[in-house]
């Protein structure tokens, strides 16, 4: 019996080893969230979505699916998906409606990987030792407007937002409140 508590207790200690005391108030999953419906006929609990002017009706699919239970979505500011296992870049990033709740939401257990947006949510400014592996922000930049990737850096170097780095630094996810942005960012090599 005392062998499960010891178990308990170093897991514990593994898990919030190296991390700053703020991070342990980490948010709930749905913690704060709550669920947009659309207009019209059919009223379903997913967010409103209204399509934006930079990127075309096909590419808004992948960002829906990513942030349509989660998210009111004003803008989808770039969204592509290279299908999973293939090489290349996979986004989908959003402007949110306004009156979000100022934690991040976290994709309900059960979504598939690439659909996955949150998990494991770090507070900004977003620290880094050493080197990454990979950097999906540095990959895929150059396939957004100039502005945007200058956007997102922002976000994870301004205190008050949220960030999510895969250990392999392949996959990103971004969420700002303040900056009305949400970003999930997937590159394989």
């Amino acid at each position: 019996m005392a062998g499960i508590f010891f178990l308990g207790g170093w897991a514990w200690f593994a898990y919030f080893q190296g991390r700053d005391l703020e991070v342990r108030g980490l948010p709930a999953p749905h913690d704060g969230l709550m669920r947009h419906e659309r207009e019209g006929p059919s009223r379903t609990n997913s967010a409103t979505m209204l399509r934006g002017a930079d990127a075309p009706a096909g590419a808004e699919a992948y960002a829906q699916r990513v942030f349509g239970d989660l998210l009111p979505i004003e803008t989808v500011l770039a969204s592509k998906t290279a299908g999973h296992g293939v090489p290349g870049c996979t986004y989908a990033i959003i402007r949110t409606g306004p009156g979000i709740a100022r934690t991040p939401p976290t994709s309900a257990l059960g979504t598939v990987s690439w659909e996955r947006f949150g998990g494991d949510w770090r507070q900004t400014p977003e620290r880094v030792f050493g080197t990454l592996p990979a950097d999906a922000l540095a990959e895929c930049r150059r396939e957004w407007q100039a502005g945007l990737a200058g956007e997102l850096q922002d976000a994870l170097d301004t205190p008050g937002n949220w960030y999510m780095r895969s250990a392999s630094g392949e996959e990103l996810h971004i969420f700002s409140a303040d900056g009305r942005v949400a970003a999930r960012i997937r590159h394989e090599g």
